[in-house]
């Protein structure tokens, strides 16, 4: 008897939230076909410390594959990460921003690569673990919204985006708790049941921050400089790329009181602090690099909410939109707006798009 299910390629991490996915897009009548990226860095310095594609993790995705009786490859991908991801990321480091690669990656790797993947095995849709809910309007635009559990949901990172990889897609974790999808790998018996959650930076050398593994995979100088607090050098540096605005940890300055980096200067290198936490503060700040996923920019006078980091929470704003960009007006100023970083906008719990933050006015 023929099979005339639909073909579906899972992503495949080694993680219980892609394991589920897999698992429910079995269930729902999907022939379902695992795939697995390899982000790993040929030389042992760097891969032997990646968190991502981990042998751990490969032997997690085949016993999950096992467990289901579903085919499996593996996509080796690292060439177009580091020249696509990682370098424009250290790059951004260097010049004294603070980059959020995994919003590029989405598009450009994980989704771009999955997707030709399924094409070349005439699969018609892509499964993953994102918490973050998809649908169909009857006009054919694919909207996405917040994940139903608040504490992991990933729509921000999914900002980029666009109707081609949406078309695609299908999130089957976003309306489900992070108990429930445990518990659904539990039932299944996967060994990824109680897996600890990934770590956000896709590999980091112990020890060293995430832009200092990323500086030395891709030979780029260190950029010192000082310390300043009210025009007065009161300490040094060993690179730029190590800090962000809004940081206080790490800074060994003892002033006397809490101390927050403020501004970072990439030519001369100097990092400007601030002991009063209102000086952190931005009533207005631009956006480049916009990207919209219903394809056009919102009406001007529908109710915004832009969020500037993952962690934060969304803050009712207005839009004043220019070629190649748009000034964002929160209606509360915002702490350590942070240039290289995402805003992304919402209304309600509808992710409606985003842009790279520019500059804090």
């Amino acid at each position: 008897m023929s099979d005339n299910r639909k073909k579906a390629v899972a992503a495949l991490s080694g993680g219980v939230d892609s394991s589920t996915a897999a698992a429910l897009a079995l269930e729902a009548g999907y022939e379902v076909v695992g795939a697995t990226l390899r982000l790993r860095h040929p030389d042992p310095e760097f891969s032997a410390a990646q968190v991502c594609a981990s042998k751990n993790d490969e032997a997690a995705v085949e016993q999950v594959c096992r467990t289901l009786g579903i085919a499996h490859r593996y996509l080796d991908e690292y060439p177009a990460f580091e020249a696509e991801i990682l370098r424009p990321a250290a790059e951004e480091y260097a010049a004294g921003r603070t980059p959020n690669p995994c919003c590029r990656c989405n598009p450009g790797i994980k989704f771009g690569k999955l997707i030709e993947f399924a094409r070349s095995i005439g699969a018609e849709r892509i499964i993953t673990g994102h918490y973050a809910k998809l649908s169909r309007r009857p006009d054919g635009v694919c909207e996405l919204r917040r994940g139903d559990d608040r504490r992991k949901d990933q729509s921000y990172f999914l900002y980029r985006l666009g109707q081609r990889e949406l078309a695609m897609a299908e999130f089957p974790v976003g309306a489900m708790e992070k108990e429930a999808v445990r518990a659904v790998a539990a039932r299944y018996g996967f060994v990824t049941s109680d897996k600890p959650d990934s770590q956000d930076a896709c590999f980091q050398v112990p020890g060293e921050c995430f832009s200092e593994t990323l500086r030395k995979l891709c030979h780029l100088p260190a950029r010192p400089g000082s310390f300043l607090y009210r025009g007065k050098i009161v300490g040094r540096h060993s690179g730029i790329h190590q800090y962000t605005i809004g940081q206080r940890k790490g800074l060994n300055v003892a002033l006397g009181v809490p101390t927050y980096v403020a501004a970072i200067d990439p030519v001369s290198g100097d990092i400007t602090l601030e002991t009063d936490p209102e000086a952190l503060l931005s009533a207005s700040f631009v956006l480049r690099d916009l990207h919209w996923q219903s394809g056009r920019a919102p009406e001007d006078d529908g109710p915004l909410q832009v969020q500037i980091r993952y962690r934060s929470s969304g803050e009712p704003c207005r839009l004043e939109q220019f070629p190649g960009g748009c000034r964002v007006f929160p209606l509360r100023p915002l702490r350590a707006v942070t240039p290289g970083q995402s805003a992304v906008f919402y209304h309600d719990d509808l992710l409606l798009g985003g842009g790279v933050i520019d500059h804090a006015d």
